[in-house]
């Protein structure tokens, strides 16, 4: 094993391990801390000059370091209530994240292996707009993958892995490894979980479309707000079903109006740890590689 293959051994170590633990906590308690994410982003950074030493690239790259801090001082870091720096901060940071990308990526962005150091960031912000835009629901989830963006600037290859190199270099910049995760983890989630529940449902005789192949019925007392999502509730006195879940509802009211309704048992959809089919992306991702490469090649 060389150099290079030991700092992506390193990489994909360090991000099991975590994950693992980070897998466990979602199933037992469905929350993780934030010192999972920052200590991956922490090994991350760390490893960033260890593999500009490995490969011989020019010391100025670890300027990359300017946006990625700016963006992870907004996610984990957060001012006073009712504070300036509270108010201000993250529009302060995001405009530092957003400028520096723009002189970085005019100074070396034609570099091809400087395009993957600047997929980095580039990457991280895409991740916050998706959890902006509630395309990523939970907010570890979200810190998963900007840290996950941040420990993993190039592709992992260890020995004959993975088994698809990307088609080109620009494909592995276009599609990060940590996209590549992120894709496969919506893969798991949005085909293997449906798939799972409507099996479920066939074979307890409730299917009620399309709730059934995004969760199942429960009783009123049995719900818990820490691991489910209602899918139905009373609004305007009226009976209502709806299949996507709604971030932020009080479940106690909901519950009381179902309960005075005389509903007894409700659809609810579970929140599922996520942590799971990330980790198991991350495998799959690590041995079968840049497979977007293969639908999209550039």
């Amino acid at each position: 094993m060389d150099s290079a293959e030991a700092v992506s051994a390193t990489r994909l170590l360090i991000a099991l391990a975590i994950l693992a633990v980070a897998a466990v906590l979602d199933i037992r308690t469905r929350k993780v801390g934030n010192s999972s994410w920052i200590l991956m982003a922490v090994f991350g950074l760390v490893l960033l000059p260890v593999q500009l030493a490995v490969d011989n690239a020019p010391w100025e790259y670890l300027l990359v370091v300017v946006p990625i801090l700016a963006i992870l001082a907004d996610v984990y870091f957060e001012g006073a209530p009712e504070s300036l720096a509270e108010k201000y901060g993250p529009v302060l940071k995001y405009a530092i994240a957003v400028i520096s990308v723009i002189i970085i990526g005019y100074l070396w962005g034609s570099h091809p292996y400087f395009q993957h150091l600047l997929a980095v960031p580039v990457m991280m912000l895409a991740v916050v707009a998706l959890y902006m835009f509630d395309l990523i629901r939970g907010g570890a989830d979200a810190k998963a993958f900007i840290s996950l963006s941040v420990l993993f600037p190039f592709y992992p290859v260890v020995g004959g892995l993975p088994i698809v190199a990307g088609s080109t270099e620009l494909s592995t910049v276009v599609f990060p490894f940590a996209f590549t995760v992120l894709v496969n983890a919506a893969i798991i989630v949005a085909v293997i979980v449906p798939l799972a529940f409507l099996v479920r449902n066939a074979v307890a005789g409730d299917l009620r479309f399309p709730n059934a192949l995004f969760g199942r019925r429960i009783g009123v007392d049995l719900i818990d707000g820490n691991r489910f999502w209602l899918m139905e509730r009373i609004e305007h006195g009226k009976h209502v079903y709806y299949s996507r879940p709604r971030r932020n509802e009080d479940l106690g009211k909901e519950l009381d109006l179902l309960k005075s309704a005389g509903v007894n048992r409700v659809w609810v959809t579970p929140k599922i740890p996520f942590m799971v089919p990330i980790l198991a992306s991350l495998v799959a991702s690590a041995i079968v590689g840049n497979f977007l490469s293969l639908l999209f090649p550039l």
